[in-house]
């Protein structure tokens, strides 16, 4: 909120915009998964949310919970990536990838967390596709993500407000 004589920042005038916005803020689609993902050597998918309307302008958060990564032999790395579409298709393992996190697992008797968080703003209003997936990058085991009910893999989309563009000075 903003005072007679005092003017306005943007910041205040995207939280007004934003108030009468038709869109709603937060979380707009979530995926939960309570079961350990398949074991493998190859990149296998593991979550996926399809068809969430995106809108130009916009700007949103795709993340995930802490995935526990977990290998069969010592000395592995595994990743966890998240592959997407903007075009209403199914997203694959060969999709583009979006983010990814990945973490070395010392010991078969010890997992690895890793979490990924990333913006995106769609230049055009979409049918945004994404896929949590799981791959041994190095080693020789078979890698999986462990889950429960009690440690769930959670994939997230949230609309995080407008998008002011980018406003930073590469230096």
């Amino acid at each position: 909120m903003f005072f007679a004589g005092q003017k306005a920042r943007a910041s205040d005038m995207n939280d007004l915009i934003d108030k009468d916005s038709v869109l709603p803020l937060g979380i707009i689609a979530r995926g939960n998964r309570t079961t350990t993902s398949t074991t493998t050597t190859t990149e296998v998918g593991v979550l996926r949310l399809d068809d969430v309307p995106m809108y130009a302008g916009r700007t949103y958060k795709i993340w995930t919970s802490p995935l526990w990564l977990d290998t069969s032999v010592a000395a592995d790395v595994a990743a966890a990536y998240l592959r997407y579409t903007t075009d209403g298709s199914t997203p694959t393992t060969s999709s583009t990838i979006m983010d990814a996190a990945q973490a070395p697992l010392a010991n078969a008797s010890f997992q690895n967390t890793v979490t990924i968080n990333v913006q995106y703003s769609p230049s055009v209003d979409t049918l945004f596709s994404v896929l949590l997936t799981v791959v041994r990058v190095n080693g020789t085991g078979n890698i999986s993500i462990i889950s429960s009910a009690t440690a769930p893999i959670d994939l997230v989309i949230e609309d995080i407000g407008l998008d002011p563009t980018d406003t930073g000075t590469d230096i």
